[in-house]
């Protein structure tokens, strides 16, 4: 035989062994395929968990002490000295420090309360003397008014008059002068007191936490918190900010937890002390100001600290739950067991499935594929989880939540992965 034939009588044993060979692969297909559609799905499934279910409302707020006391002068001038810090004497007053109540925060110039001071006592001492000069006037004009008394019938009816209303104007001018008189004592008292508020003391033993002054600043009357100070660091609380559309869960009373950036996993507790009502507008958002009295820590505290609070709204101690996925799944006629009375099981009209307090089913894996129900009472949720109230739970029991979803591929050949 020549090269020619050979080669085309090879060429056809192969052409011939593909086709044998393809059909055989599209048999096995075929086969496979069928086989497989007579299976019922694979399930997934999730272990029920029993453990505490509590449902928060999260929000931020800020670390403060207490009681906070602004100081801040009551009188203008410039600042010309600092006090002391009693912990570091060659240290002026600052943040941090502590004070005893009436310690010297700082002084302002005393040069022009001084010198009114000098005015109003030079006044004071002008007015007695006039005081003085309407007394012996006074004196004068009762002698005169005497010895008109004692001559009133040798003298004129007319004359008699005006003595008298002399003596009734100096009594008169007596008065003013007293009048005056109490006018300035109440000046130089004021002066005194001017003079001695250049000199401000704490109101209260505490720590200064903040101060808002510097030498020769001047300063007006009643400028606000130019020192800070806190009666108590180790009693703290936190002033929480919660909209509006969650005030209303939140109780007095109601417990919290909360954490800082400075110790993230470190959660600390507290209770809601007070609801403020006096509502923040942030445009078209509301807020109101919540405060949090603080447990004990066992960590250090600072002013200022940004806190994350969770306000425990529901609590369920060690409760069963279930995936919330695993309410809404409900399984095809032939994946009950044959005991399962199908007409007196029904599916949740809800496409989101069974609310709180409604009755409602669960579906655990049984033999060959199939499922049976436990019957159940909807609890709350936290969005992720779901308590349910039942016969029939128990540590690691596995319930359906859904189905493998799987390509061709995949269902011909179990093995096959998909590189991606």
């Amino acid at each position: 035989m020549s090269q020619t034939g050979m080669k085309k009588s090879f060429l056809l044993r192969l052409v011939i062994g593909v086709m044998v060979t393809g059909c055989v692969l599209g048999a096995v297909v075929a086969w496979r395929l069928i086989s497989v559609s007579d299976q019922l799905p694979e399930l997934r499934t999730v272990n029920v968990q029993r453990r505490d279910l509590v449902i928060t409302v999260g929000t931020t707020g800020t670390i403060e002490p207490e009681e906070v006391v602004q100081v801040g002068p009551d009188v203008a001038g410039k600042i010309v000295q600092f006090g002391t810090d009693a912990g570091n004497p060659e240290k002026s007053i600052g943040v941090g420090s502590r004070v005893k109540k009436g310690t010297v925060l700082f002084e302002l110039d005393p040069q022009q309360y001084e010198i009114a001071l000098q005015k109003a006592k030079a006044a004071y001492r002008l007015a007695q003397a006039d005081i003085a000069r309407l007394q012996a006037q006074l004196e004068q004009a009762r002698r005169t008014l005497e010895r008109a008394d004692r001559l009133r019938e040798t003298n004129a009816q007319s004359d008699y008059d005006e003595i008298v209303t002399a003596n009734e104007m100096a009594a008169a001018q007596l008065a003013v002068g007293q009048a005056k008189l109490d006018q300035v004592a109440a000046e130089v008292n004021h002066a005194q007191i001017s003079l001695s508020k250049t000199t401000v003391r704490s109101p209260i033993d505490g720590v200064v936490i903040d101060r808002r002054a510097n030498l020769g600043q001047h300063v007006n009357i009643g400028h606000p918190g130019l020192f800070l100070l806190a009666k108590d660091l180790d009693q703290m609380r936190i002033r929480a900010s919660v909209s509006e559309s969650d005030i209303g869960k939140v109780r007095l009373g109601q417990p919290a937890t909360f954490s800082v950036d400075a110790y993230r996993d470190h959660e600390m507790t507290g209770r809601v002390e007070e609801i403020l009502l006096n509502a923040r507008m942030h445009g078209n958002f509301v807020t109101y100001d919540v405060i949090v009295a603080i447990d004990p820590p066992d960590v250090e505290l600072l002013p200022h600290m940004t806190a994350d609070v969770e306000f425990e709204i529901i609590r369920r101690n060690q409760a069963w739950l279930v995936p919330t996925g695993a309410l809404q799944w409900w399984p095809g006629a032939e994946q009950m067991e044959q005991a399962v009375a199908t007409d007196s099981i029904v599916s949740s009209e809800d496409p989101n499935g069974p609310t709180e307090g409604e009755s409602a089913y669960v579906w655990v894996p049984s033999e060959n594929g199939k499922v049976r129900p436990l019957p159940v009472r909807v609890g709350i949720d936290d969005g992720v989880q779901t308590e349910v109230v039942g016969e029939g739970f128990e540590e690691a029991l596995p319930v359906v939540v859904g189905e493998v979803k799987r390509t061709t591929l995949a269902r011909i050949i179990p093995t096959a992965k998909t590189l991606r």
